[in-house]
């Protein structure tokens, strides 16, 4: 599994061991091949490794499109920021000033739901919609929209963080209507077509003679199964997940988060550090988000520096792009399969460490073997009903830690994983493909039990015990 370099690397610019570590990841966890973009202190490299294809056999190479799902929306954020650098969006008016129309289930909630809250998921309604509108014409956003008329509401709007992917959506839909093009349109003329993304689209028939991944799920040996479910995505979702790109281009889109690319920007240097410099809370001084971003705040010495990220889950793929201000540094993980997560995670640890010398999340875990103080987490956590459809979490303790069953609308078998105490109501995911993520249990004014946050995503405490 040799790497594939890319023209744009420069002598000396690859990192001591990066083949090494990507290989290694790649060949533990089972993943067919990556690519992965690095830019730091004005240095730049690309390269890819392993398979794009695993049927027929085809190399992964520097400009592999990749649908980046999640990684799409901090376009949608930045183009909602350029109407509002235009004066034509202010984003703490309600989303019914710009979009009349618009409407969730609860009342309430539709008059009071601002843009900021689109942009830094805290709507309060449910962010996942398992159903979709399949139309493909200019219209299909706009029916989308539409149809989150039946979202159910569990938290009043700017309560708490918890991923909402139809808020981008809602998002998306707004810079239609205050822009006058479709939403693609207009990212294609802000944002991708500046920054000179030329691999990078919202459209599959249009990178269909050009290399391209398939996405890859595991089978019960364990071996990677070809699928192609990320490229059929509907057109009324592309603003929380559409995006198809490449490597490099996503190495344009971060050269210029980290300044070096200003005079093509979509909207000022301004704007863009105010995007990500006041976030709102997720993880008390470990975590927050900002609009459209994702902030972490790793150690680096005797302080702490803010690595902004997003990173992109379909049924087959994952992918991340991470950058870091202050130390000037920037990287980018594409890879094609589910489990790709564990290799970029790992990668993007090594690489942040070796050039940034910025650590990894210091979520330490102890078990409470006692176990008597775990049983107050114990119990069954759900978000609310969807057309008989809803997702759940069980609880339960013993031998010190906590067990989980999730079960969502969007995958056909519960997932089972075990989590143990990283202090206070915060734990960690031991095992599974979100290993070492965080589990929060959030609570009310009083005290009492809320619910728990778990990929994101909050499901509220029903009682009982599991």
């Amino acid at each position: 599994m040799r790497p594939v370099p890319s023209p744009l690397n420069p002598p000396g610019a690859l990192p001591a061991g990066l083949d090494e570590i990507v290989t290694s990841a790649l060949a533990r966890y089972r993943v067919p091949g990556c690519a992965v973009a690095i830019a730091h202190r004005g240095r730049h490299w690309t390269g890819a490794y392993g398979l794009a294809r695993t049927d027929p056999e085809q190399p992964f190479l520097p400009q592999t499109r990749v649908p980046v799902a999640s990684m799409t929306k901090p376009f949608t954020a930045t183009a909602v920021l350029a109407l509002a650098e235009a004066g034509a969006v202010d984003l703490d008016e309600p989303v019914r000033r710009y979009l009349p129309r618009f409407r969730v289930a609860d009342e309430e909630a539709t008059a009071s739901v601002t843009v900021r809250h689109l942009l830094t998921h805290q709507t309060g309604w449910l962010g996942d919609e398992p159903e979709f509108v399949t139309d493909r014409g200019d219209g299909a956003l706009a029916a989308q929209v539409a149809a989150f008329s039946s979202l159910p509401q569990f938290l009043p709007p700017g309560t708490t963080f918890s991923y909402c992917n139809t808020g981008l959506d809602v998002a998306g839909r707004l810079v239609e209507v205050m822009s006058g093009q479709s939403y693609e349109s207009f990212v294609e003329d802000r944002i991708l077509t500046p920054l000179g993304m030329t691999g990078s689209t919202f459209f599959a028939e249009r990178v269909v003679s050009q290399p391209a991944a398939a996405g890859h799920t595991r089978e019960d040996d364990g071996s990677p199964h070809p699928v192609q479910d990320a490229w059929l995505l509907p057109r009324g979702v592309n603003p929380s997940g559409g995006l198809i790109s490449t490597a490099g281009d996503q190495l344009r889109w971060m050269r210029w988060w980290l300044g070096e690319l200003d005079a093509a920007g979509p909207v000022s240097a301004r704007t863009r550090k105010a995007m990500i410099s006041d976030p709102v809370p997720v993880r008390a001084g470990r975590a927050a988000t900002g609009l459209g971003w994702h902030v972490d705040y790793l150690p680096r010495g005797a302080s702490r520096v803010g690595a902004v990220y997003h990173e992109g889950s379909l049924h087959g793929t994952a992918t991340v792009c991470r950058f870091v201000p202050e130390a000037d540094l920037a990287v980018v993980v594409l890879t094609n399969a589910d489990d790709g997560q564990l290799v970029y995670r790992e990668v993007g640890d090594a690489l942040l460490a070796e050039l940034g010398g910025i650590g990894r999340p210091d979520r330490k875990i102890a078990l409470d073997t006692g176990g008597r103080e775990l049983a107050a987490y114990t119990g069954s956590y759900s978000t609310p009903e969807r057309r008989e459809a809803s997702s759940r979490v069980e609880v339960t303790a013993g031998s010190g830690i906590l067990h989980l069953r999730v079960t969502t609308v969007h995958y056909d078998q519960p997932m089972v994983m075990g989590a143990g105490r990283a202090g206070g109501d915060e734990f960690a995911l031991l095992d599974g493909p979100w290993r070492e993520e965080p589990l929060a249990f959030l609570r009310e004014p009083s005290g009492a039990l809320l619910g728990l946050r778990i990929a994101g995503r909050v499901f509220l405490y029903q009682g009982g015990t599991a």
